[in-house]
């Protein structure tokens, strides 16, 4: 494949965290639709479970998902099935983006990890998703707490939350 036959288009990346532990789980989507959204939002729940509160800024992707949400649960048979795994998705204020802090924080530590990965560079989509896994696996790896020079065990991190154990990554091949 040459330089010129090379298609380039822009994606977005969906940041999911747990507020409790930290835990970020980052995915890929083509548009922000509340439809693309919602396929993002299952492949979510089909890896890391349902998830009872939902908390999002005032997006209109996450407005339009949220209703097709309520209007699922709100069929008969769909209904029966989610009772007890309702979501229960809280928007912040709108205009008190301190509300978003905690996920603000873990944006502003993923987009500047991507700079750090990605660079200038142009990549596929393939090269994409294997450098946002890392950065994924990257923020889940940080101390949750301060480290001083007496600690003689590994600090906890999110990822000893979600796995039991410390990520680790491959050398890079090229």
């Amino acid at each position: 494949m040459t330089p010129k036959d090379k298609c380039t288009s822009k994606v977005w990346i969906c940041l999911y965290t747990c507020c409790l532990t930290r835990v970020v789980h980052i995915d890929i989507v083509p548009n922000l639709s509340a439809y693309t959204f919602m396929r993002c939002f299952r492949r979510f729940i089909a890896r890391r479970g349902m998830p009872r509160p939902m908390i999002s800024d005032n997006g209109k992707t996450f407005k339009a998902a949220a209703k097709i949400i309520k209007e699922l649960m709100s069929q008969d048979y769909i209904q029966q099935h989610l009772t007890s795994l309702g979501i229960d998705w809280r928007f912040n204020l709108e205009r008190a983006s301190w509300w978003g802090e905690i996920f603000e924080r873990l944006i502003h530590s993923m987009k500047r990890c991507l700079k750090k990965i990605i660079g200038k560079s142009q990549l596929s989509y393939e090269e994409l998703l294997t450098a946002v896994s890392e950065a994924e696996m990257i923020i889940n790896s940080c101390p949750l707490s301060y480290i001083s020079m007496d600690d003689l065990e590994e600090p906890v991190t999110p990822s000893h939350m979600m796995i039991g154990r410390r990520l680790l990554s491959l050398p890079d091949v090229s």
